[in-house]
């Protein structure tokens, strides 16, 4: 280093702070340089980064539940996206199982689905506890059971992106709740059933009040 300071002090050399470019350079270089239509580069430039919209994934909310009973158990899953695009799926699980293997299948099936529709990245929130702490690896794993379904549900987060898991209160997890004791509680014949659920702001008998009123022109006697 010694060397090199003797070596430079033969010549007049002044250390100078950069400045930071202002935006108003840019506008004086393109007043010097006028052109017409803009041409694209041809060659890549070093650095370019391009952006696309629809590249940019966004992540989907995945919230699950299961309800276990006398030989037979429910799960309830919704996926909802940051758009507010929701799907909601219920389970019958036609065979016994415990409260947690119930849980582990709940999951199974949430993540399955959100695989089959080409979902990338998710938050998943459930209830319980047991199953969510066991699935980020903070609990250890006590019943041998929940063995294999812990191996099937590390196998799957492999298939997506990133995966966010937190534990939320039962009262933010309710309609995945509903959707299980549905699925344990219908009996269904086949193998799958369509359910349609519509909201209703009116009770029937006055909407069919009203129906009969209007018939008769807006000069009927309002009861």
């Amino acid at each position: 280093m010694t060397r090199s300071l003797l070596a430079l002090a033969e010549y007049d050399i002044t250390c100078v702070t950069p400045k930071a470019i202002k935006s108003q350079a840019l506008a004086d270089l393109l007043a010097q340089f006028p052109s017409g239509e803009h041409e694209p580069a041809k060659v890549p430039l070093p650095g370019e980064v391009h952006v696309s919209a629809a590249a940019v994934e966004t992540y989907w909310d995945l919230k699950f539940d299961g309800t276990s009973g006398a030989g037979n158990g429910g799960a309830g899953i919704t996926l909802t996206s940051q758009e507010g695009e929701k799907f909601h799926l219920s389970h019958k699980i036609d065979f016994e199982c415990s409260n947690n293997e119930v849980k582990y299948e709940a999951m199974i099936l949430g993540l399955i689905a959100a695989q089959k529709k080409g979902l990338r990245k998710l938050k998943i929130w459930g209830d319980s506890k047991p199953v969510i702490k066991q699935t980020m690896g903070d609990f250890a794993l006590k019943e041998t059971l929940l063995a294999s379904y812990h191996t099937v549900v590390q196998r799957l987060l492999t298939q997506f992106d990133d995966v966010q898991i937190q534990h939320t209160p039962r009262t933010h997890n309710r309609f995945p709740d509903a959707l299980a004791t549905l699925g344990a509680k219908v009996d269904i014949p086949d193998d799958g059933i369509a359910i349609i659920i519509d909201k209703r702001t009116t009770p029937a008998v006055l909407v069919e009040k009203h129906t009969e009123q209007g018939a008769d022109g807006w000069k009927a006697d309002i009861i």
